[in-house]
């Protein structure tokens, strides 16, 4: 893997440009990460998969145009992405009619969508549903060792459990790609799905921070439009869209409502390099074209815009190396520094109260699931965030974590502090330092003489009411009520850390 031998997001467009000139293709920077390895780039290049963008449709420059500096909401027509006789066939098209039975699941490999698989075969069970995972592989075969692989991390709990609903044919795999056209399935595939899927799950995304816009468009944004063409093919199909909270990052607070139409509150966003702007443009372009697909057609529609989704303190091994809760949980213990506070302090000098949005990944996936399979008309949209002003927050987070015996010295002063830490995690072999929160620090820096701690955050980014009302509603979780991140999700971290070998 390119990553496992210390590459990452900057290493790999120095890469992709290195090969573009060598070989006189067009690869995108995505391809770098489908998969990570030479093998899995030469099968790019074999394809054509790099040709002016994405694997098939249209590119971000036939769309938003050449290097914009703001998109826009308009920008976003199904046309662009879907043929016509699909498109005029769709308002006519028979609605999926009784219990759900069998479901389509994107991104099973991933941290979310192992647990949106465990949900979804759990529900299925009683019903005799099956549930059908998209996986990139070479053969069925493959894409099955695959998803295999990615239960099997040491926790035996969790690897029988996986094996247990997967038994008796409940679960199919098969080899494909949401980026490509017809999913990478032949006709008889597409047609296949197309006739017996009543429910799309489109959890498979390009999570990147640090890659703009036009890198993701491919994968996230022409993937998902091809996710609508079948939706929108045969008969009409319920849409899960598992979204972020990176989209309000650029609608104005008041506004950014579960209820709000995305294409009103946030019609146009700005093209920059922010750190995770390409990410969340391209989940906002996602919504929009579901909303358009509902406007079309009356597509059922649950989007689910997530916050910070944390580890799981039941299973070992199962963690996200790649979002920022992990990598500064990671790179506080290797360096074993961490700042007084990681706010702002208040007048006196004194430590404030402050929240963190985060919530446990079992929470997330069983919300998810069980309010998307209650979607079944309309186009509704969660909030999936921690409401809670409750005064946990970083700080607390290292409080355990020191409560808990692991060796982190605290430094007053927080520009001391992130010299030490940047510091440190500079020092650090490759293997380490590429799951740690150095690439984010550097970008978060550039460009600022003066680096300072955020205000604190006293309950979630937006509006909850909607989404706490039907967790409440349908008694999702162990309280029936959206959870408080507690010492063991935390501890968690430092145990699989621990667990995979990475300490």
């Amino acid at each position: 893997s390119v990553f496992v031998m210390g590459g990452d997001s900057s290493s790999a467009m120095r890469l992709i440009a290195a090969v573009n000139t060598a070989l006189e293709v067009e690869l995108g920077v995505w391809a770098v990460f489908e998969p990570p390895t030479v093998c899995g780039l030469a099968r790019q290049i074999d394809a054509g998969a790099g040709e002016a963008g994405p694997a098939h449709g249209p590119s971000f420059a036939e769309v938003h145009g050449v290097a914009p500096s703001e998109v826009h909401a308009g920008d976003l027509r199904l046309e662009k992405f879907i043929d016509a006789p699909t498109l005029l066939g769709a308002p006519t098209l028979p609605a999926a009619i009784g219990e759900v039975s069998t479901v389509l699941l994107t991104g099973a490999t991933g941290f979310l969508g192992r647990y949106l698989l465990l949900e979804w075969l759990e529900r299925l069970a009683p019903v005799g549903g099956t549930l059908i995972c998209l996986v990139r592989g070479e053969s069925d075969e493959a894409a099955r060792r695959r998803l295999e692989r990615a239960f099997d991390t040491g926790d035996a709990a969790l690897l029988a459990q996986f094996r247990a609903l997967s038994a008796d044919g409940r679960l199919r795999v098969i080899a494909g790609d949401k980026g490509r056209h017809n999913l990478d399935l032949d006709e008889q595939g597409w047609a296949r799905l197309a006739e017996s899927v009543d429910l799309i799950v489109d959890s498979a995304a390009l999570v990147n921070g640090v890659l703009p816009y036009c890198e993701l468009f491919g994968p996230n944004v022409v993937g998902t439009a091809e996710l609508i063409r079948l939706a929108i093919t045969t008969r009409l199909k319920a849409f899960t869209y598992v979204s972020t909270a990176d989209v309000g990052n650029q609608v104005e607070a008041g506004a950014f409502t579960e209820d709000a139409d995305i294409r009103i509150i946030s019609a146009h966003r700005a093209n920059q390099g922010g750190y995770a702007n390409g990410y969340g443009n391209s989940k906002w372009a996602g919504e929009v074209l579901l909303r358009e697909a509902h406007d079309l057609c009356g597509l059922p529609v649950a989007v689910f815009r997530s916050g910070m989704i944390m580890a799981d303190p039941r299973f070992t091994g199962q963690l996200n190396l790649s979002d920022t809760v992990t990598r500064m949980i990671y790179s506080v213990m290797l360096t074993g520094v961490a700042p007084g506070s990681f706010y702002q302090r208040d007048a006196a000098g004194n430590r404030q109260r402050a929240h963190f949005d985060g919530l446990p990944v079992g929470f997330v996936a069983e919300a998810v699931t069980t309010l998307g399979a209650e979607a079944e008309e309309g186009f509704v949209t969660y909030h999936v965030m921690n409401p809670h002003d409750d005064g946990i927050g970083i700080d607390e987070y290292v409080d355990w974590l020191i409560e808990a015996g692991h060796p982190i010295e605290r430094v007053d002063d927080f520009g001391q502090w992130v010299q030490r830490f940047e510091d440190g995690l500079r020092a650090l072999p490759e293997r380490q330092a590429q799951n740690t929160v150095l690439p984010l620090l550097l970008a978060v820096r550039k460009g600022a003489l003066d680096f300072q701690p955020p205000e604190p955050m006293l309950g979630a980014s937006a509006s909850t009411e909607r989404f706490r009302a039907a967790v409440r509603a349908a008694r999702i979780g162990c309280d029936g009520d959206i959870p408080h991140v507690t010492p063991e999700v935390i501890i968690r971290y430092a145990t699989d850390l621990e667990a995979l070998k990475l300490l």
